[in-house]
């Protein structure tokens, strides 16, 4: 199902022209030399005509099939029951903070997206698959408008308890199939899937969960669909099952970094590094200077793939609230899989919500591991904070 997201993008063109932004959308949103904004349809009244490199083109939708129950997973590359991977995933905001850790469930995301928020901190966004059988997720926090631009790359429900005012006309717009919690500005929040759990020493903002059950009855209510559309072209494209795309010759990166400790793109505020384990070929995540663990089972999170997807930004206004350009068609990016570092660029065209694909200088698709992939929205503006060794 294709999801329109131009309707809004008139309200951070406003925003950014009264604010003096210095950047935005790459591909919807350009800046021009005296520092103004335009849409990708509109040139400025003197300005010429940009001449842009048309990306690659965007691929056909992918063919799965049922064997024995099961189906290959768009998300992971693995083979899961086909109930599920049948099944549109659950986008869910997740808090960042100290306050708020540990988290419950991420371990249980398919594919985690990291972004910058305002104060420069971040904030987590878990694409979960096969949600239904966890015991809650959390704590659940608000949305922002580039979060949800990002969860239409996987075709989400998208899950949420508050907002920034930038995303009230997109989450009330009907345009997205959203479970809005709060009521601040949201015109039918759901009723069932959030719970707030004492939690000893945490403060109130940091004690909401999602439930599953709660989610199910939500889902029905809203009368969304459940079923991943059949045009649905994916995201990544993930090595042939039992293989190993290995990357002979490329360089070695084991220790990563998307913002050095005092970063100001949020990164470096989290302390925010990856590992890697060459016995089991995955990353092991530590924030703010430990282990990033799961309270539900006690685990580490560790994913196949990080990936560093660089994208202009803009601050919107006094409050340090951030936007980021959610299409490109060549921002670059940084794939690590199998403890080796493929350079390349993202792009993906077709409207707002088409899904980001990765490729290397020389034009081939990166082929990441089949497993779980972790995504780090790097702000353009600070590069030089990522450390890679």
């Amino acid at each position: 199902m294709k999801k329109r997201m131009l309707f809004f993008l008139w309200m951070i063109l406003a925003v950014c022209l009264a604010a003096g932004c210095g950047k935005g959308d790459s591909a919807q949103i350009g800046k021009e030399p005296d520092g103004q904004f335009n849409t990708e349809d509109e040139v400025l009244e003197g300005e010429p005509e940009k001449e842009t490199e048309p990306g690659p083109e965007a691929p056909e939708p992918e063919k799965r099939e049922i064997v024995d129950g099961k189906i290959r997973s768009y998300f992971t590359g693995e083979w899961i029951d086909a109930d599920i991977g049948t099944k549109r995933p659950l986008a869910v905001m997740l808090s960042m903070t100290p306050a708020a850790l540990p988290m419950s469930g991420p371990t249980g995301a398919s594919v985690i997206y990291e972004c910058p928020v305002e104060k420069r901190i971040t904030r987590w966004m878990g694409i979960f698959e096969d949600w239904e059988k966890l015991e809650k997720i959390g704590s659940v926090r608000s949305c922002r408008l580039y979060y949800l631009q990002f969860a239409q790359e996987f075709d989400a429900i998208y899950a949420h308890f508050g907002q920034a005012p930038y995303a009230l006309e997109a989450l009330n717009g009907g345009e997205f199939d959203v479970l809005s919690g709060g009521t601040k500005g949201i015109d039918h929040p759901v009723t069932e899937m959030y719970e707030r759990i004492s939690r000893p020493g945490k403060s109130w903002e940091h004690t909401l969960y999602a439930f599953p059950d709660g989610i199910l009855e939500d889902i029905e209510k809203k009368g969304y669909d459940r079923e991943m559309p059949e045009d649905y072209t994916g995201k990544f494209k993930f090595a042939p099952t039992g293989e190993i795309a290995e990357y002979a010759g490329y360089p070695d990166a084991t220790f990563l970094q998307p913002g050095g400790n005092g970063g100001k793109n949020g990164f470096g505020g989290v302390k925010a590094t990856f590992e890697y384990n060459a016995a089991d070929r995955k990353y092991y995540r530590s924030s703010h200077g430990n282990p990033h663990v799961d309270e539900l089972n006690g685990e580490q999170v560790a994913v196949t793939n990080v990936i560093f997807q660089f994208c202009d930004g803009a601050v919107l206004d006094s409050n340090d609230y951030l936007h980021f350009a959610s299409q490109s068609h060549n921002n670059d990016c940084i794939v690590f899989t199998n403890g080796k570092m493929i350079d390349g660029y993202w792009s993906n065209p077709g409207e707002l919500g088409t899904p980001a694909r990765y490729y290397e200088n020389n034009n081939q698709e990166i082929v990441l591991n089949n497993g779980k992939t972790f995504v780090c929205i790097v702000w353009n503006d600070y590069v030089d904070d990522v450390v890679i060794q």
